[in-house]
């Protein structure tokens, strides 16, 4: 079959990945000869003559961005009634892939990948775009290490072209990486993307994003009212002043975050210039702010700099016949060595309230700095708290906290502190280190939770301070039976681990697939009522169609019984839709057909895993899909899912 060439100037190669708004494939520019990604939005948003607009106006702004942290755009337009925009060809993965694979990541590397988001997204920012759904989907990772940002303007047009009700909808696009006010229904502001990279570089140094819930309600939710996990609870590797930085960008309010991208690129870069151990947070300071125990009244208080006047002998003062006056001389002396005493408490006190700052209503860039040394504070009482509290109590005495050791107690939550030195109240100097002894998890053998129900289970690891994630696929198990644990049974574990656990959907609702064959008939679902057959047994397959438009012309539906190499046909049910009760040529738009199909295991079959795979043909050859949908597409042939053939 000849490639489809897109306006005589784009050849469509092989598609590369779907989406919930669009589809991408890769592509060849034939007038300049490169290859590009080329994006077709989907429908129904394609079909929304509005939408349409705001979806090609939000291109034309994302072109104007020339970064090397931004995926290109290089041409957008319309064609067969397809939206679709022309981008620069990307090789790599995604950041979600990454992560999947390698977290948590190591804090330099984190680090590096959050610096080039906010480059490339700050750079958009001054443009006065903003993306409104960043998402490590959204991140591009090449081989050697560059970091592009795509999908600039597509979720925006998206939120603005739709009703309320449906604005909702769109909230729930991404509801792990969505910033609360996004969530809570206001207009997106820079700070808005600020919080999802927050929420990235979560993710990158823990392996799991900060909130999780399995209703995308419940999640948005969280995302309003709860605070994150602390981080070095999940990985215990993170710099303290590394996850006060995360939270501080995690931050519910936007006017308490990094205004733009920017910023908080210009404060990574400070971190890792300062070096970890180096350097401390300034806390903010407000009428809502305590002072530290050591601070002294603003300088405003006070004269700006202490003048020290020593009266000294002036030829005409040494002829005086009245002689010295001693008293005088002895009080000068004394106001003097008072007033030298004090110049160290004023130094400190007017650094600490010289040093920028970050008033809450106008977000400026908190400075990160070397807290002086050599003044006197009383240690504060740590035991008690969580070590994520006790190094906030310290820090805002000036103070340096250090994990000295772990103690198994039955007595304590995990990561309390049990023990400090110096101890509560030793007067000790700004910038010294206070040790604490704090409370380990508990050691113990994961055991195997496999073929379990989900709610039986999941309370019980809780309980023993583990934390849960859960990943639910469709299968023919009971809904809500445990398929799959990582860790695997009888790893070691300690209380603070994740655990995640993929959990039966369930079979009563069907695969969902939304593959749209040429404009003309969308393939909705595909029913499988079981996963596991034997040779001789029939496999039955329910479709789902959709018409678009009136077909006029008789298709044969083939389904097929594949090995798992895609190609190798075991067995087919081919026939016309119904059986031959309702062709195709008699549907009409907006026509939902439910077709019912066998496919007989032959006798012989050797065991193991086969592919079930669909489409429609006629004596010319397979109808081309046009937009896979959620399904994966080869050679114009729908993946269903495995079954297997048992003995």
């Amino acid at each position: 079959m000849e490639p489809e060439i897109l306006n005589d100037r784009y050849r469509l190669e092989e598609l590369l990945g779907t989406g919930g708004m669009a589809t991408v494939y890769r592509g060849h520019d034939l007038l300049l000869d490169r290859p590009v990604a080329i994006k077709f939005l989907r429908e129904p948003y394609a079909g929304d003559p509005a939408f349409r607009s705001r979806f090609l106006e939000e291109a034309r702004a994302a072109s104007r961005l020339d970064h090397p942290n931004v995926v290109r755009v290089y041409d957008a337009g319309i064609a067969q009634e397809r939206p679709y925009i022309v981008m620069e060809l990307v090789e790599g993965q995604d950041l979600k892939t990454l992560i999947r694979q390698k977290a948590p990541l190591p804090v330099p590397q984190a680090l590096s990948i959050t610096r080039r988001i906010c480059a490339g997204v700050g750079h958009a920012h001054r443009a006065r775009l903003i993306h409104c759904d960043l998402k490590p989907q959204n991140i591009l990772v090449t081989p050697h290490g560059e970091v592009k940002v795509t999908d600039f303007g597509i979720a925006r047009a998206f939120r603005e072209g739709q009703a309320s009700t449906e604005k909702e909808k769109a909230v729930w696009g991404s509801p792990h990486y969505i910033s609360p006010e996004q969530a809570a229904g206001e207009p997106p502001l820079p700070a808005s993307d600020v919080y999802s990279i927050g929420i990235m570089l979560y993710e990158m140094l823990t392996g799991v994003p900060p909130f999780h819930a399995d209703d995308p309600t419940a999640l948005i939710i969280k995302h309003l009212r709860e605070e994150p996990a602390a981080m070095r609870s999940l990985n215990p590797r993170i710099p303290p002043r590394l996850e006060w930085l995360v939270r501080k960008v995690l931050s519910k309010e936007p006017a308490t975050r990094y205004r733009h991208a920017d910023q908080f690129g210009m404060v990574i870069d400070e971190y890792l210039r300062e070096g970890d151990e180096q350097t401390i947070p300034h806390p903010l300071v407000t009428d809502q702010t305590p002072l530290p125990p050591t601070a002294q009244p603003p300088p405003s208080a006070a004269p700006a700099a202490p003048t020290i006047a020593v009266p000294r002998a002036t030829p005409e003062s040494a002829d005086d016949t009245s002689g010295p006056d001693w008293l005088l001389w002895v009080l000068w002396l004394v106001a003097a060595i008072a007033v030298l005493g004090l110049i160290p408490l004023w130094w400190y006190t007017y650094h600490t309230y010289t040093a920028p700052t970050l008033p809450l209503s106008t977000a400026t860039v908190t400075a990160i700095a070397t807290e002086p040394a050599g003044q006197t504070v009383g240690v504060p009482n740590l035991v008690g708290l969580s070590a994520a509290d006790a190094q906030r109590r310290v820090e805002d005495y000036g103070l340096r906290l250090n994990v000295q050791d772990e103690q198994e107690t039955p007595d304590a939550l995990p990561g309390t502190v049990l023990e400090q030195t110096p101890p509560a109240g030793a007067q000790v100097s700004t910038g010294d280190t206070v040790n604490i002894v704090v409370a380990a998890g508990r050691a113990f053998t994961l055991p195997n939770v496999v073929g379990y129900r989900a709610t039986d289970i999941i309370p019980h690891l809780e309980t023993e301070g583990l934390i849960i994630v859960t990943e639910e696929t469709w299968s023919a198990k009971p809904q809500g039976e445990i398929l799959e644990q990582v860790p695997i049974a009888d790893s070691e574990v300690t209380s603070g681990d994740t655990i995640t656990l993929t959990i039966s959907g369930g079979t009563e609702h069907p695969i969902p697939l939304q593959v749209n064959f040429n404009g003309r008939i969308v393939l909705e679902t595909a029913a499988v009522p079981q996963l596991a057959f034997r040779a001789g047994d029939s496999i039955p397959v329910t479709l789902q169609w959709h018409a678009l438009q009136p077909v006029d012309r008789s298709y044969k539906v083939f389904v097929h019984l594949l090995a798992t190499d895609g190609v190798t046909l075991i067995a087919a049910g081919d026939s016309e839709p119904v059986n031959g009760l309702n062709p195709t040529s008699a549907w009409q738009a907006g026509d939902i057909v439910m077709d019912p199909h066998q496919i007989a295991i032959p006798q012989g079959v050797a065991p193991g895993t086969y592919q079930i795979r669909v489409g429609l043909y006629t004596a010319e050859g397979r109808l081309p899909v046009s937009d896979a949908g959620l399904a994966q597409v080869h050679d114009n042939s729908i993946f269903v899912t495995n079954v297997v053939i048992q003995k």
